[in-house]
């Protein structure tokens, strides 16, 4: 099995700001699919690729004191961020762990959910990764999954900054043997995973404040070493585009479709 080439965007305090911004866009959305699920006080949960614990620490509000979340990562950045938020939150539910999303290491059939957001499209083996999290839950426990199909974002009007940018993470995805378009091929991943019955629904946020739609040149601008290095565009092209993105986002006359989600879930 090949190697995972690593996450591509910034990590740590370097991509926390950018990381407040995606979860504050798509939050709200995944709150209402912890409500659609099931998610409720009393349950063990785990968050697979769990970042700096924005989800963990919304999860672990509802499953309160009689249930639990365990977050994994591959990062100790993020999870140094995550573990410090522990004590502001005390949060007694909730602890991180560092590891791959292929061993978790985590008991194996103990969990109600395992839950994982914007992970799979960052692997190479992503179908390898749904089997580990199929494994952890419990007899009749749901995996629930969230991920993002990065041909599908928009601006309006449209500008020819963003269409690229858009143009350059999926390449650059496809490039390092990952996929930006994961939530197409996610309903066939969990089929190749052993589901045989899901649930599936589509988001798409819209950003319209300049604050929300800084997210794209953000996303651009961590993502800029990795794009110059593979030969998909210059520094000067980069340095451009990131500049004319962040001009676009503080024109309050365009809006930034952020790209659709895909949301399924699965019952073991």
């Amino acid at each position: 099995m090949g190697e995972d080439k690593g996450y591509a965007l910034a990590t740590g305090e370097s991509g926390a700001y950018r990381l407040q911004i995606l979860n504050a866009i798509h939050q709200p959305y995944t709150e209402f699919l912890m409500q659609r699920v099931g998610l409720k006080e009393g349950m063990r949960v785990a968050d697979i690729g769990c970042g700096t614990g924005n989800v963990s620490f919304m999860m672990a509000s509802i499953v309160g004191q009689s249930g639990s979340v365990s977050g994994v990562d591959m990062s100790e950045a993020q999870l140094d961020i995550a573990r410090s938020q522990v004590a502001v939150l005390n949060l007694k539910n909730v602890e991180f762990t560092c590891g791959s999303a292929y061993d978790t290491k985590l008991p194996k059939e103990f969990f109600d959910i395992v839950y994982c957001r914007f992970l799979l499209m960052h692997l190479h083996h992503p179908v390898n990764a749904l089997v580990e999290m199929r494994s952890l839950l419990k007899p009749g426990g749901l995996l629930v999954c969230e991920e993002a199909d990065f041909s599908t974002a928009f601006c309006e009007p449209s500008f020819s900054a963003h269409d690229r940018c858009y143009e350059m993470l999926i390449a650059l995805a496809l490039e390092r043997g990952s996929n930006f378009c994961m939530g197409t091929i996610l309903y066939q991943h969990f089929q190749d995973a052993g589901f045989s019955t899901r649930e599936m629904s589509f988001v798409q946020p819209v950003a319209i404040r300049p604050e929300s739609k800084r997210l794209v040149d953000l996303s651009m601008k961590e993502a800029l070493s990795a794009v110059i290095e593979a030969g998909l565009a210059t520094p000067e092209e980069m340095k451009q585009t990131i500049t004319q993105l962040k001009v676009l986002a503080s024109d309050e006359t365009t809006i930034f479709g952020i790209a659709r989600v895909t949301q399924i879930w699965a019952r073991k």
